[in-house]
């Protein structure tokens, strides 16, 4: 059984029920598509021949996302899944649309495709773990690259996994949406500078069960190398909160004090992860405005996460407000108010899109809290 919906101004035919993981769709993840499409179209817009700009789908399920960027940024696309029946669908979704001119389906194993065949946009949006698929994109991309991971818990500490998947070892922290994402672009950024390529974060957020990240893809041994120092390290002490991070461009060589400056306890380390910028401000801004003249569903969740990351401060790591508040055992007070404080004793701050009740600051904790007291 089969249903018809529409996402932006696309129409799309998907499993009505007893989804399998070859024709998945998930309608949590439209938010998702939403600002992708938002986010490829204000890519392209600055490229020459957008209309010749290619862009690969390689695992694409019922091909959602593919045809969405073929129909609503025009866009000459690969959709492709190794499922037969997938394979399938794709090609009914591709008919209703009368996208055959810019849109073509693939049956093929995606890293095969990847490798035989090189794109100016490489998107990867598996069902867990990109890993297996980075090498074959990191090879295929040449423009811009998107990927997903929705295996949150190896990448944010709250389960073993991640230095075995992810060449990094994550810490169960109140920030671990933002330190998986920071793990998964410092994952993407070491198999990128085997090819002599470097990322440049565009946009990069966590919402639910994923992590999503937009890049840049640049070339060059020098602006590889320049995209590894960007890697380095995050300090935390469980006992007191406090926290910090630290590049090493030596990553065998972690000289840092092993005992917490504020209380004296033990700090772990978490990394390698990208402990600088992961949003471009103009480009979020550019996003941020193609969202506002495009019909979507999610326009308005997509716009405030935006917006949240126009304005966010490049700090790896944030604050959790209500936290900080019980364990002083006060009442929170609005999160503005907090954030005018920081303000007015000199420090920077900002919201975070990774969590509706937490600051960023370059205050250390227990400056955050001699202000909340």
């Amino acid at each position: 059984m089969f249903t018809e919906l529409t996402e932006g101004t696309t129409r799309i035919i998907v499993p009505q029920q007893h989804l399998t993981k070859s024709m998945f769709y998930n309608p949590k993840m439209e938010l998702c598509r939403d600002i992708d499409i938002a986010a490829v179209a204000a890519f392209v817009s600055s490229l020459p021949n957008r209309s010749h700009v290619t862009y690969a789908d390689a695992l694409a399920g019922t091909g959602v996302r593919g045809i969405r960027v073929a129909n609503e940024v025009g866009l000459q696309v690969t959709i492709n899944d190794r499922s037969t029946p997938a394979y399938e669908l794709i090609n009914r979704n591709i008919r209703l649309n009368e996208i055959e001119e810019r849109a073509s389906a693939c049956n093929e194993n995606a890293n095969v495709l990847l490798v035989q065949t090189k794109y100016d946009l490489v998107d990867i949006d598996p069902f867990g773990s990109p890993v297996p698929f980075l090498d074959a994109a990191c090879k295929s991309v040449k423009k811009m690259l998107l990927i997903t991971a929705t295996d949150t818990a190896p990448l944010c500490g709250a389960h073993t996994g991640g230095v075995r998947n992810y060449g990094a070892k994550p810490l169960n922290t109140e920030y671990h949406a933002e330190m998986g994402t920071r793990i998964l672009l410092g994952a993407v950024t070491r198999e990128l500078c085997k090819y002599d390529r470097a990322i440049e974060p565009l946009l990069s957020y966590a919402s639910a069960h994923f992590i999503r990240v937009i890049a840049r893809v640049e070339r060059g041994a020098k602006k590889a190398d320049d995209s590894m120092k960007r890697l380095g390290f995050i300090a935390h002490c469980f006992s007191c909160g406090h926290r910090f991070s630290f590049s090493c461009e030596d990553m065998l060589d972690l000289n840092v004090e092993n005992a917490c400056e504020l209380c004296g306890k033990k700090m772990r380390i978490a990394g390698p992860l990208y402990i600088s910028a992961i949003k471009e401000k103009a480009f979020c801004e550019r996003v941020h405005e193609e969202l506002g003249k495009r019909a979507l569903g999610k326009k308005k969740e997509a716009m405030k996460i935006v917006h949240t990351c126009i304005h966010e401060l490049d700090i790896p790591f944030f604050y959790e407000h209500h936290a900080l508040c019980k364990a002083l055992k006060i009442p929170p007070p609005p999160i503005s108010s907090l954030l005018d404080a920081l303000h007015s004793n000199g420090f920077s701050a900002s919201r975070t899109s990774f969590s509706d009740t937490a600051v960023k600051t370059d205050a250390r904790i227990d400056e955050i809290k001699a202000i909340l007291k």
